[in-house]
């Protein structure tokens, strides 16, 4: 979504880049490979053996990149495709079944929180089995199946750490300031944000605060009590999740103690679309009074309803009789 900007922009809050590499193929032929690279769950662009073509996902998206970036990265993906067709003869050296079909995934990804790199993770499985992974955390490689050690080696190699580093914080990290700098991948949207309450008959109370709809995906979301923060219960949260259309969803929950009658509290959330932390009270507790006043409602409300109801039958009774009245007296002038 393109803005036309004069200056970039300002890069604010938490992205992600998600790379997905799949090979399948024997230990003598590659059958298929694609790659499919995705920021903040938007998809930025594609690559398929088919056509070996690097598809950018908008022509803003190229322009933001450059076209030395984007050169390079079409010949990185083409280069890719001769690494997995290695790998995919490596990983399954021991299989003596030729024609058995294999499938090769790599998962890479890396995380940027306001323009600052902040890490990565890579990991590779083999027909659908963790086989090994690592992260920038990680000294070494996290071997999971045995036929990994030899892969290992290589990859903890100085070659292989140097690549590693190339690839995510070149390829990965860049391409995220590059593309965000330039342009919102979508436009900003707030999120509509709900809070609920719910009483428990032995006296403890819980809440529940849900924002959704919301984009990008860093949001800020906290419990206060009388505009304090605190560790007023047992809190739980859903993670930040993608919806459907591409934006946010994310529920927070605190749980109260017995004998905390749950006022004042509040749920405060922050995101790059408001001015300011919006501040979302949660509902109090249905006083006896109200809750008469809710019974005696629904009461009248019934009591109208079979009072009209009566008035209908009543009414089409009569009007029924009447009918059969005239009905009659019509009969007996006939005879």
């Amino acid at each position: 979504m393109e803005k036309n900007p004069e200056e970039p922009q300002i890069l604010q809050g938490h992205h992600r880049l998600e790379g997905e590499f799949i090979a399948v193929g024997t230990r003598h032929s590659l059958f298929n490979f694609t790659i499919i690279h995705v920021i903040d769950d938007v998809l930025v662009c594609t690559y398929d053996k088919g056509n070996k073509q690097t598809v950018f996902n908008g022509a803003w998206i190229t322009r933001a990149l450059g076209k030395d970036f984007t050169e390079n990265k079409k010949e990185f993906n083409l280069s890719a495709e001769t690494y997995f067709r290695w790998l995919l003869s490596f990983f399954i050296k021991k299989d003596t079944k030729s024609n058995k079909n294999h499938t090769i995934q790599l998962y890479g990804e890396c995380e940027l929180d306001n323009d600052i790199y902040i890490g990565s993770q890579i990991q590779f499985a083999v027909d659908g089995e963790d086989f090994i992974r690592t992260n920038d955390k990680m000294e070494h490689w996290i071997v999971t199946k045995p036929e990994a050690e030899h892969f290992r080696t290589i990859a903890e190699s100085t070659l292989g750490v140097n690549l590693r580093k190339k690839v995510m914080k070149h390829y990965c990290a860049e391409m995220i300031r590059k593309i965000l700098h330039y342009s919102n991948l979508k436009e900003n949207v707030a999120p509509e944000v709900t809070v609920s309450r719910h009483d428990v008959s032995d006296g403890r109370v819980a809440f529940n605060c849900t924002a959704t709809g919301f984009y990008p995906r860093s949001i800020m979301m906290r419990w206060e009590k009388g505009g304090q923060l605190g560790v007023w219960g047992q809190e739980s949260s859903s993670g930040t999740l993608p919806n459907a259309d591409s934006t946010f969803y994310l529920q927070i929950t605190l749980e109260l103690p017995p004998g905390d009658s749950g006022a004042g509290y509040a749920c405060v959330v922050e995101h790059n679309k408001l001015q300011a932390p919006a501040v979302h009270p949660v509902p109090e507790k249905p006083t006896e009074r109200r809750s008469w006043v809710l019974v005696l409602g629904l009461l009248t409300a019934i009591i109208l309803v079979l009072s009209c109801s009566g008035a209908f039958i009543l009414w089409n009774k009569k009007t029924g009789q009447k009918t059969l009245e005239h009905a009659t007296v019509g009969d007996e002038g006939t005879l």
